[in-house]
């Protein structure tokens, strides 16, 4: 009886150390750590900068690198890294419409020899909403009951009928009047330069002094983006000056203008975070500039 009482406690202690440490997977002579990945923000929205947390424990003898190496990450905009006491925090930057779908990812410890050891990261998954949301029940037809009255009979109804195109007939009378006479004052005037055209002149004075360096290109940052903003309002009928990059995340959908978010989300960094951008990097933001412009100019151009 005794040897059965001390094999059913080891088989129970067995069971509650698996419970206690579910992460510990022994791999040779280092136990295998788990990494837990969740996001911060419960949702997000496209152009949204969102944070991956990586909580871990690192094995003894091992040290994460300051800039650590994490497989699985290939695929997104990662804007920045900071180590923490027990992880690591990543912030992204959200450029599609569709959910996040986070694959496990492995992260890389070394110790002093530089023998690598790898951490295992659990999937992870967070909703992607867009900002205009509308309401299938909203958009149903209703009976043509609800919106004509049969009280008033086949002779008033065809009255309102008629009143309602007079009226429409009438405003769509002034407005060609509007559009004509506006039309003549502009034939007297310079011809306003279209927009691809102004855009590319403002950058080519904006780069004439020379590409600045460190946080000497704030005003730089505030005068390339005012040349984004308006050219892209321009092309798209909306007023971007007077939007925030968010906003404008809420109405643009081609796939060049969401990439053109992600540049215009880079220099809102450096314009109110005070982030850190070299010179090489402003080169960067002009030449991804000057794409976008010669990709969305007009065909015939």
């Amino acid at each position: 009886m005794k040897r059965y009482f001390f094999l059913i406690i080891i088989v129970i202690s067995l069971f509650i150390s698996d419970c206690l440490i579910p992460g510990k997977i022994i791999a040779g002579n280092y136990a295998d750590y788990a990494v837990r990945a969740e996001f911060i923000q419960k949702k997000a929205a496209p152009g949204d900068i969102i944070t991956l947390r990586l909580s871990f424990e690192i094995p003894a003898g091992f040290k994460l690198s300051d800039n650590p190496e994490i497989k699985g990450l290939k695929n997104f905009d990662i804007l920045n890294k900071n180590n923490r006491a027990n992880g690591i925090e990543i912030d992204m930057f959200v450029d599609s419409m569709e959910d996040i779908n986070l694959p496990g990812l492995e992260i890389y410890v070394y110790d002093q020899d530089g023998k690598q050891k790898t951490l295992k990261s659990n999937p992870a998954v967070l909703a992607v909403e867009p900002l205009i949301k509308v309401k299938p029940a909203e958009n149903l037809l209703r009976p043509i009951k609800e919106l004509i009255s049969t009280e008033y009979g086949i002779k008033r109804i065809l009255l309102l009928v008629l009143a309602a195109v007079l009226i429409i007939l009438v405003i769509i009378a002034i407005y060609f009047i509007f559009k004509y006479l506006q039309r003549r004052k502009s034939d007297l005037k310079v011809p306003a330069q279209v927009p691809y055209l102004k855009a590319l002149n403002r950058i080519d004075e904006l780069v004439a002094p020379g590409i600045p360096d460190g946080r000497e290109g704030k005003a730089f940052c505030f005068i390339l983006s005012e040349i984004l903003r308006e050219y892209i309002g321009a092309i798209r009928n909306f007023n971007a000056l007077e939007m925030t990059t968010h906003e404008i995340a809420g109405l643009v959908k081609n796939k060049r203008d969401i990439q053109l978010l992600n540049l215009l989300k880079r220099i809102d960094l450096v314009k109110f975070a005070d982030a850190f951008m070299s010179k090489t990097a402003f080169e960067e933001q002009v030449s991804l500039s000057l794409e976008y412009i010669n990709r969305t100019k007009p065909k015939e151009v």
